[in-house]
C-alpha cells in the first residue's frame, strides 16, 4: 500500500513537471514570435510580428478579413483591438500568394528594408537613396515605422509616415510641398479585401485658407471640409470637440508646405485612449477612438446625410438635410430658379439654378452718382456651409465693410463672407455647394440686382 502510494506521488510530479516544462516551451514560443527589430541578422517572416516597445502597435502579415485564401501583405495594426484595423499596408500593389509561406521583411546589404517571397523575388523596398551598412528598421508607439542606422540619435532613413495608406494617426502630416513636389495624400483600399489603391483620395488642396477634400480618382470632388479658420473647418458644425480642438494646419508660404494633422487630446500616454481617421473603400472619412484598448467607437463620420455629397443641388442652389440618406431637399437661392424646371420636378437636382435678372454692374458701366443709387446690393443667408472655389482677399480681420465694398466693385463677384479668424472670402465663379445647417455654419452675402432684393 505503501508502494502505490509513493508511486502515485511520484507519477504526480513528473506530471507536474511535464505540465511547467511544456509552458515554458509554449511562453519560449510566444516571445520568439515577437521582435523588437529588425536588422540584417533578424529578419521578420510569417508567424512573426514587430511590435513597438509598449507593445500598442504590431506589425506582421495578414490576410484580409482572416481571409487564408486571400493574398497576403504586410501591415501595422493596434495590437491590443479586435476586430483588427490595420492602419498601413507596405506592398498594398504587390502581394504575397496566399500559398507562400516563406517570404520575409528584411535588411539587405545595403541597407534598404525590402520584402521578399519565397523565391526572393522583391515585391516592395524602402528604396532609401543614402544607403547604411547598419540600417535596422523598428515599429514606434505612434504606430509610425522606421528605418534608421546605427546612429542612435539620427532622423530616420525612411518612414512609413511620409507613405501613408487609407489611414492618418495622430501627429501624421497630409498635405504637400510645394516647391519639391512631395505630397502625402490618403487613398482608400479598393474594397474591405482588397487593400490595393482604390478610388478614393483625401488631401490639402492649395487655396488659403486650405481645406481637405476627398476626390473620387484624385480630381472629381465628393466631400470637402470648408475653410479652415486657424482652429478647425468652418464646414463641420457637428464635429466632436475633442477632435477639432486638435486639428492643427501649418502653412508655411516661404517653404511652400501646407501640412494638416491632428493630435491626440490624450497624446501624453499612449495606449489609454487610440485614435484613427480614414477613408473607408466606399468614400466616407470617420474618426473612431478607442478607450483603454477595448474596442472601436465611432466619433465623426463626415458624409452622414444626403446634402454631405459635394454640390448635391447644383450651381446656385442650396441644400437642406432632410431624413433621406439619399434624397436632399434643394431650392434655389433667391433671385435664382432651376436651370431645368422638368429636371427639377423629377428630382433631379444637380443641374441647378440660374440667375432671373441680370446683375445692375453687367448691364450699365456708367460710374455716375445717380445710376450708383441703383447698384447691385446683397442678400445675407445665415448658418451656411460656404460655397467652395472662395478667394481670399487681404484686407485688416476686423473690416467687415470693405470687403462687402472690395466685392460690389467688381463686378465678377457673386459672393462674399467675413468669416471670424479668416477675413474676407469673395465668390467669382459658380456657388457650388452650399448646405443650410440647423445650427453653425456662416453668413453668406450673395450679390443681386436691387429689384430681386425689394421681392
Amino acid at each position: 500500500m505503501q508502494f502505490r502510494t509513493e508511486s502515485s506521488v511520484s507519477a504526480m510530479n513528473s506530471f507536474m513537471f511535464f505540465l511547467f516544462f511544456f509552458s515554458l516551451l509554449l511562453l519560449s514560443r510566444h516571445h520568439c514570435a515577437e521582435v523588437y527589430e529588425i536588422s540584417p541578422a533578424q529578419p521578420l517572416s510569417e508567424g512573426q510580428t514587430l511590435v513597438s516597445p509598449r507593445q500598442v502597435f504590431e506589425l506582421g502579415f495578414f490576410s484580409p478579413n482572416n481571409n487564408s485564401g486571400n493574398n497576403k501583405y504586410v501591415g501595422i495594426w493596434h495590437k491590443s483591438i479586435f476586430p483588427r484595423k490595420v492602419v498601413w499596408v507596405a506592398n498594398r500593389e504587390k502581394p504575397i500568394a496566399a500559398s507562400d509561406t516563406l517570404a520575409s521583411l528584411r535588411i539587405s546589404s545595403k541597407g534598404n528594408l525590402e520584402l521578399v517571397d519565397g523565391k526572393q523575388n522583391p515585391l516592395w523596398s524602402t528604396n532609401i537613396s543614402v544607403l547604411s551598412n547598419g540600417s535596422a528598421a523598428s515599429l514606434l508607439d505612434t504606430g509610425n515605422f522606421v528605418v534608421k542606422d546605427d546612429d542612435v540619435g539620427a532622423e530616420p532613413l525612411w518612414q512609413s509616415f511620409d507613405y501613408p495608406c487609407d489611414t492618418l494617426l495622430p501627429s501624421m502630416l497630409l498635405g504637400f510641398n510645394s516647391k519639391s513636389g512631395e505630397k502625402n495624400f490618403l487613398t482608400s483600399w479598393k474594397s474591405e479585401s482588397d487593400p490595393s489603391t482604390g478610388m478614393f483620395m483625401v488631401g490639402l488642396t492649395p487655396q488659403v485658407p486650405s481645406q481637405v477634400v476627398v476626390w473620387i480618382n484624385g480630381s472629381t470632388p465628393y466631400w470637402r471640409t470648408g475653410p479652415w479658420d486657424k482652429s478647425t473647418f468652418i464646414g463641420l458644425p457637428g464635429a466632436n470637440d475633442a477632435y477639432t480642438s486638435g486639428f492643427r494646419l501649418d502653412d508655411n508660404a516661404e517653404e511652400g508646405t501646407k501640412y494638416y494633422s491632428y493630435n491626440s487630446y490624450n497624446s501624453y500616454n499612449y495606449g489609454d485612449v487610440l485614435e484613427y481617421s480614414d477613408i473607408s473603400s466606399d468614400g466616407k472619412l470617420k474618426f473612431m477612438n478607442s478607450e483603454r484598448g477595448e474596442y472601436w467607437i465611432l466619433d465623426f463620420v463626415a458624409q452622414n446625410n444626403s446634402c454631405d455629397k459635394y454640390a448635391a443641388c447644383g450651381p446656385f442652389g442650396v441644400c437642406k438635410r432632410s431624413e433621406s440618406p439619399t434624397t436632399p431637399i434643394c431650392k434655389c437661392l433667391k433671385g435664382f430658379a432651376p436651370k431645368s424646371h422638368q429636371e427639377w420636378t423629377k428630382g433631379n437636382r444637380t443641374g441647378g439654378c440660374v440667375r432671373q435678372t441680370k446683375l445692375f454692374c453687367e448691364t450699365n458701366t456708367s460710374q455716375s452718382v445717380a445710376l450708383r443709387r441703383n447698384e447691385d446690393g446683397f442678400l445675407k443667408m445665415t448658418q451656411l456651409k460656404v460655397p467652395d472655389f472662395h478667394e481670399y482677399i487681404q484686407i485688416p480681420i476686423s473690416d467687415a465693410p470693405k470687403c462687402r465694398t472690395q466685392c460690389l466693385k467688381n463686378c465678377s463677384c457673386v459672393a462674399y463672407a467675413h468669416v471670424d479668424n479668416i477675413g474676407c472670402l469673395v465668390w467669382s465663379k459658380d456657388l457650388l455647394d452650399i448646405q443650410e445647417f440647423a445650427y453653425g455654419g456662416e453668413d453668406l452675402f450673395i450679390r443681386l440686382d436691387r429689384s430681386e432684393l425689394g421681392k
